[in-house]
């Protein structure tokens, strides 16, 4: 080990006939093999390996999970760059136990421990190497879905996967192999249902309205998830349900966002989702007011602006126009995670735009500043004249 330490990468350590290799190296995972990816750091010499990884000892996957956890609370901090290097000498130190348990642990715990890694690489600057321990696990994992596990529903699976996509989505990550998962609902699916295992309308919904709304998603597993929810009649989907606002925002966004998916989809198809479209879907956001929207409203009524209510697609718009296409969108103060690509409000505005409305937004932080009754008035009023809108 020694004589390797100075000279050999930690590709060497998965060869068994090296003498005075340490019996636990024969028995390294087949992606550790396969891949050479056995430190934290890429090829960390053998010596070192091992010093590190008694240093660390074997922690479990509880512990893994509140050291993310705390990590995660108590991020580096820019002014104090001594607290940013403990921090990440900590997640470093971590890394071989992390490896063993993205690998080899039941998968449960592996699910738990991509999450963990997802949640910290949301982090602003994304100050620890979580991309590393992502791709590993998605090394391994892919290679486990070609059949159902002992037990395991397509229910099971369809929520299995769609767990795995919300962690790449938050960690910001989009490797080609994602593309197998894409594949396996294309190819495997279809066989599973064959053989008698159908996928319920609601998980087939969740699946599908997550992949297109992270933007992780193939034409191929659109459609057969589509088909799957097409076998539940629409009439028996309530009209303030979460299965019917997913679809409709699944219609939206093929329309609107995937253009080419909506090429590949058949006739079949193409017509459901028309008649998602035209289906009616009460949100009850709708009728819940908030300071901001009912005094927006009462200021615009003022002012001879209509202020109706009404939903469009998968959206509740509290104050609009409805014959004008115009829509005040009251935006609540509401914190969303660092990294977000786009945020509910910007991609609601996008959408309202997209099929022809104006969207015209007043926020909560903004509202606040404006103390009195003639203040909110004459904000109002100049918002009106900025817009060219005092005439209606």
């Amino acid at each position: 080990a020694k004589e390797l330490g100075a000279q050999r990468p930690t590709a060497c350590l998965a060869r068994s006939a090296l003498g005075g290799v340490p019996a636990q190296l024969h028995r390294l995972p087949r992606s550790l093999r396969r891949t050479g990816f056995v430190s934290s750091q890429p090829q960390v010499p053998l010596a070192r390996y091992y010093a590190v990884d008694a240093a660390a000892g074997s922690l479990s996957v509880p512990e893994l999970s509140a050291l993310l956890a705390e990590l995660r609370a108590d991020p580096p901090r820019e002014e104090d760059e001594a607290q940013g290097t403990q921090q990440l000498a900590r997640f470093e130190a971590a890394g071989s136990s992390l490896q063993r348990h993205l690998i080899d642990g039941e998968l449960p715990s592996r699910l738990s421990l991509l999450r963990s890694l997802a949640d910290l690489g949301t982090l602003p600057r994304r100050p620890y190497p979580t991309a590393k321990y992502l791709l590993v696990f998605l090394e391994e994992y892919v290679d486990t879905l070609e059949t159902l596990r002992d037990g395991e529903t397509i229910t099971n699976r369809a929520d299995e996967l769609r767990e795995v996509l919300l962690s790449y989505h938050r960690a910001g990550l989009a490797p080609d192999r994602l593309k197998l998962i894409y594949g396996h609902i294309e190819r495997e699916f279809p066989n599973f249902e064959a053989a008698g295992a159908l996928l319920p309308m609601p998980a087939a919904v969740r699946l599908c309205h997550t992949m297109l709304a992270t933007g992780l998603s193939s034409p191929g597993a659109v459609l057969v998830l589509l088909r799957a929810a097409t076998r539940e009649e629409l009439m028996h989907v309530a009209d303030d349900s979460t299965e019917l606002r997913l679809l409709k925002t699944i219609e939206m966004l093929i329309r609107l966002d995937f253009l080419h998916t909506q090429e590949q989809m058949p006739p079949d198809v193409n017509e459901y989702l028309s008649v998602i479209r035209s289906l009616r879907y009460y949100d009850r956001e709708l009728r819940r007011e908030t300071p901001l929207s009912y005094q927006m409203a009462f200021f615009l009524r003022k002012h001879g602006f209509p202020a109706k209510r009404m939903m469009l697609g998968p959206y509740p718009l509290k104050v609009c126009d409805p014959e004008e296409r115009i829509n005040f969108e009251p935006v609540e103060e509401r914190s969303f995670r660092a990294g977000l690509v786009e945020e509910p409000t910007a991609r609601k505005r996008r959408h309202l735009e997209a099929v022809g409305w104006r969207s015209i937004e007043v926020r909560a932080d903004q509202w606040k500043e404006l103390e009195s009754y003639d203040t909110k008035a004459a904000f109002i009023r100049q918002m009106l004249k900025d817009q060219e809108l005092l005439s209606l």
